[in-house]
């Protein structure tokens, strides 16, 4: 009888026991999918810098106007220098944003950020296009909700618009790309929700978006978007 129960023993796992594998399974899973939102911007740009559309291959060329790259909260223009290199490589301006670290939406540094679009509305004579990356396009649509006529097109990407309440006027494209996978910015939240939008759905992260090979094909044509 003792050899039976001790046999038995072994097959045999306490509930106690059990949910504590089940426990760590769970965690295992958690970390796995946090390692790959981790790993996966860095893959994406891996990604980009092998695709022929960022040295500009098969990318309408651009006439020459001024397009203005806003990061996102917590980030500067650093990150997004890929992205001005491809765009003066296509035939467009890039304008920096002077953000060494964007500490979120204010009315002042909108008001600052507006002055920069001013000032190369005024030097160039045509509307500027603001590519922003996640918290960089809400404000870069506070801007064009101030000064509609010096805006040619807004370009959001991975933004969380769902919190944008002022009215945009109907005369300024805006054009949202999100994915359904963002961990950050979740869905819907990353639609604009002006009647007039144009979304976009993407796969990609949250991180890597400016550095998204599928994005920059869209860019390619979107920038010939809002031309006055």
């Amino acid at each position: 009888m003792a050899a039976c129960a001790t046999s038995g023993s072994r097959a045999f796992r306490a509930p106690g026991e059990r949910n504590r594998e089940a426990g760590l399974a769970d965690v295992r899973r958690v970390l796995a999918r946090r390692v790959d939102q981790l790993q996966r911007p860095a893959v994406e740009f891996g990604m980009l810098l092998a695709d022929p559309v960022f040295w500009g291959w098969n990318v309408p060329r651009g006439d020459g106007h001024s397009v203005f790259a806003l990061p996102g909260l917590g980030g500067g223009d650093g990150y997004l220098a890929p992205m001005r290199g491809w765009l003066q490589r296509i035939g467009y301006r890039p304008m920096r944003s002077g953000l060494r670290v964007n500490p979120g939406w204010s009315a002042e540094l909108i008001e600052e950020l507006g002055e920069l679009v001013r000032q190369e509305f005024e030097r160039s004579g045509s509307p500027v296009t603001i590519i922003g990356h996640s918290m960089g396009g809400v404000m870069g649509r506070s801007i064009a909700v101030r000064s509609p006529h010096m805006i040619r097109h807004i370009i959001a990407l991975a933004s969380p618009l769902g919190i944008a309440r002022s009215r945009l006027s109907a005369s300024v494209p805006i054009t949202a790309l999100f994915s359904r996978s963002d961990p950050v910015v979740r869905y819907p939240a990353g639609r604009a929700q002006d009647t007039h939008a144009s979304n976009i759905e993407v796969s990609g992260s949250h991180i890597g978006m400016p550095a998204n090979p599928e994005v920059y094909r869209r860019l390619g044509t979107l920038l010939r978007v809002g031309r006055r």
